[in-house]
């Protein structure tokens, strides 16, 4: 390990030289000491691997320092999670290489395509930058040609654009990630929505009684429909999913399963049949809502037609087995083309919009809309309706908060213009007296959030609290949920995150059932309901059995209130048995989530991202860790904890390891001379 000393003498460099220890230039000075030192370190890798590959572009010849640099970050465990996981959830050493490789990559890119002086800044750039990335990819073990070569031919005619057109400096691009090692102070995005009115001065404490008006509705979430799913397909592939018709048939203990796989792989539409028909003779409902993601995770190589396809074919399976119940839908980031990138910006080449996906989704959703919702519909893919009897529903796409949505790169004060929009709808809202529903795709407490865009929704939401009485998301295929707290810390709502129906990646198909207060539209209780995979693929022949995995109100409150929920995450925190039933039923019971179990740090985690509403602020999260920390420490029966879920292993948790431990060294040496 001594080939990092350099590390340490840069970051040492940059103490000891600026105005001060602990004013490192364009680190934000809100990060902690150590979290800015690795900041610092994760900087300096990457300035030398991008120095290290240019002078292996030019020459053709490998250096020994780079080699060096591509065995430690090559070695880095788990590297299919960067394109399996979310953000919030890669270990610590995969969010090193995400963010030092991003860096690296802009670096490598502005400095040989962006720069009028480039040496690949020619007649032949598009195809040079492809021999480039793929080549990067390759040399430093991220990812095989194929996936990343299918990616750069989707999305390289918009990442062109946008690295020529932004407004902001290139080292801005991966300063939005949401790793404290990766941000940087970026004044450019420093957005305020203008908010008339005031905060909460209390927890929502509000709990209607149930009554005869009481209604059922379902929520469905990530379907992720795959055409191509293959049985006996090969399931434990190296691409980031499986199980397709494209990859050759498995031996019988990669193959994939009849009705899905835990392994990397989306739903068969027999999977999809079967539940919509179990659904629909099962419960009576009143309405449903979609949170999104109809598409597969081929991200490297999606067609436009292919996704309107599978949109319209899902929307007919709906029509057909809840023919007179209406579906109110959002967008979630797998239905355009290339997946994940929205647009909203008339100056944009048309090639490059998705005004196609926005008239075709008004033409699937039209008929549970007014006319009045076209506009904002074709606009940006949001809208607002009032049904004649329920709450107001605000569908907003979430994608003006995904870190994967490369036009937020372009200019990310374009997601100021659906802001307005839901500040200026809850408004008239609450003059008119009206209860509200919100529905969007991706949580804004989810790593994949940029934190900006999380701080000014909750701002909105915190100041119309009285009248939000639901909201409703996807995206990480969990079943699980978030409290929302002010800057007082007083929780002010909820937001329940339906599951999915897809397995991706090792969770049983589920989908959830609301009980709803007649009232006030408030979420009086939900059931989750399953089908354990394993026990359903070893009976193809038959029907899989849907079961009640459990109802809210009996496994942990009835009160689901705000304030109720925050006193439950108390109680989670002092009875840590409690928090581990919790997880359970978020990983919807599938096996192989429960043989890997959840240790201390894991139950730790997941406390945090029930408080989390904005992946940058956690107060209340570090506050209810606290509690658990010592509640562990008081089982009487607590094992040793072997660290299931740790970071600890070679690659780029042992740069991390080994510069943190050089960097501490210096900073106390360092103390002492200041």
């Amino acid at each position: 390990m001594k080939v990092f000393w350099n590390f340490t003498l840069v970051a040492a460099s940059f103490l000891v030289f600026s105005s001060s220890a602990l004013n490192i230039p364009g680190i934000p000075t809100s990060l902690t000491t150590d979290e800015r030192l690795n900041a610092v370190i994760s900087a300096a890798v990457a300035e030398e691997i991008s120095h290290e590959y240019l002078k292996y572009l030019r020459t053709g010849v490998e250096t020994p320092r780079l080699r060096e640099l591509a065995d430690e970050l090559g070695a880095t465990k788990d590297k299919k999670d960067i394109f399996t996981e979310s953000m919030g959830d890669l270990s610590r050493a995969n969010q090193f290489l995400t963010c030092t490789m991003c860096r690296s990559v802009v670096n490598v890119i502005a400095r040989t395509f962006t720069s009028p002086d480039g040496e690949l800044n020619g007649p032949n750039r598009d195809e040079e930058a492809r021999n480039v990335i793929i080549k990067m990819a390759a040399y430093f073990n991220i990812m095989n040609d194929d996936v990343v070569g299918g990616l750069f031919d989707l999305n390289w005619p918009i990442w062109d654009y946008i690295l020529n057109e932004t407004i902001a400096e290139s080292r801005s691009f991966c300063g939005m990630l949401p790793y404290e090692i990766c941000q940087i102070q970026q004044d450019q995005y420093n957005l305020t929505v203008t908010i008339v009115g005031d905060t909460p001065a209390e927890s929502n404490t509000e709990m209607p009684e149930r009554g005869d008006n009481d209604v059922l509705i379902l929520q469905l979430t990530d379907i992720h429909y795959d055409p191509e799913y293959r049985v006996g397909g090969l399931a434990d592939c190296e691409e980031p999913m499986c199980c397709r018709d494209a990859l050759p048939a498995g031996a019988e203990t990669t193959g994939a399963g009849f009705w899905s796989d835990y392994r990397n792989c989306d739903t068969p539409k027999t999977l999809i049949v079967n539940a919509f028909e179990h659904i629909s003779k099962t419960h009576k409902l009143d309405w449903i809502y979609h949170t999104g993601d109809v598409p597969p995770h081929n991200i490297w190589s999606t067609t436009k037609q292919g996704n309107l396809d599978m949109l319209t074919e899902i929307d007919g399976l709906l029509t057909e087995n809840f023919p007179n119940i209406p579906v109110y839908s959002c967008l979630g980031n797998h239905e355009p083309h290339p997946t994940n990138v929205f647009v909203n910006e008339n100056d944009i080449p048309a090639e490059l919009n998705v005004d196609w996906l926005y008239s075709h989704v008004w033409s699937l959703w039209s008929k549970w809309l007014p006319a009045s919702a076209e506009e904002t519909v074709l606009r940006g893919g949001y809208y607002t309706v009032l049904p004649p009897t329920g709450p107001r529903i605000i569908a907003l796409n979430s994608m003006d908060c995904y870190l994967f949505n490369w036009w937020l790169y372009y200019n990310g004060s374009l997601v100021m213009e659906q802001l307005n929009w839901l500040h200026d709808t809850l408004t008239e809202a609450e003059r008119n007296g009206e209860k509200v529903h919100i529905l969007t795709h991706i949580p804004s407490g989810d790593g994949d959030c940029w934190t900006v865009y999380a701080r000014e929704l909750n701002r909105i939401l915190a100041r119309f609290n009285k009248i939000i009485t639901g909201i409703f998301n996807g995206h990480t295929h969990k079943d699980e949920m978030n409290v929302h707290y002010s800057t007082d810390n007083h929780a002010y709502a909820v937001s329940w995150n339906g599951g999915s129906l897809t397995t991706y990646s090792y969770m049983n198909p589920n989908y959830r059932l609301y009980e709803l207060s007649g009232q006030t539209w408030q979420v009086l209780d939900h059931h989750t309901y399953i089908v354990n995979l394993t026990e359903a693929n070893l009976n193809p022949d038959k029907d899989p059995e849907w079961l009640e995995e459990y109802s809210f109100t009996k496994e942990f409150t009835s009160d689901t209130s705000p304030a109720g929920i925050d006193k439950l995450l108390v109680e989670m925190a002092e009875k840590p048995s409690l928090l581990r039933t919790f997880w359970k039923f978020k990983m919807t019971s599938a096996d192989p989530k429960l043989e890997a179990g959840c240790d201390n740090a894991c139950l730790s985690t997941t406390l945090c991202r029930i408080a989390t509403s904005n992946y940058g602020e956690k107060t209340r999260c570090r506050e209810l860790q606290a509690i658990l920390e010592e509640s562990l420490a008081n089982e009487e029966d607590e094992d040793d904890d072997n660290g299931n879920g740790d970071d600890n292993g070679g690659g780029a948790s042992a740069i991390m390891a080994y510069s943190f431990t050089c960097l501490l060294t210096i900073w106390l040496s360092l103390s002492l001379l200041i």
